[in-house]
């Protein structure tokens, strides 16, 4: 697969919250860090649990690519993140409503022989609980 190929890919499994899609774009030992949250998963089965509890919080998340660069190995893509974030009922409490979430980021991915080593996402926390809250 080209680089172009592989983003294509990448971001297709994501909108259409296909975990499994997305996890076999990765070498076996993948890894996926998550800069704002301080968290990393490595290996399908963790990057696959990690997609599938993201896209239950955010049901209908999509993601838009804006600008690619190159350099090396890594490619950086600039993104925008839409979606509704569904919070979980407190026992005895009504339901919560259901928030508009809308953030800009920068994923890194390492594409190494058409396959995924390494991807980085990059974004505001404190935008993203700003929203949820």
């Amino acid at each position: 697969m080209t680089d172009q190929d592989v983003l294509t890919a990448f971001y297709a499994a994501y909108n259409s919250h296909d975990a499994q899609a997305a996890t076999d774009l990765y070498v076996e030992d993948g890894r996926h860090d998550e800069i704002a949250m301080g968290k990393s998963r490595t290996g399908h089965a963790a990057l696959r649990e990690g997609l599938e509890g993201f896209f239950g919080m955010l049901p209908d998340v999509e993601w838009t690519s804006k600008e690619v660069i190159r350099s090396a190995d890594w490619l950086a893509v600039s993104y925008r993140m839409t979606g509704t974030f569904t919070p979980r009922a407190k026992e005895g409490a009504p339901s919560p409503s259901p928030k508009s979430v809308a953030l800009d980021g920068l994923h890194l991915l390492k594409v190494v022989g058409g396959r995924i080593e390494i991807t980085q996402d990059y974004w505001s926390k404190d935008a993203f609980l700003a929203q949820i809250g």
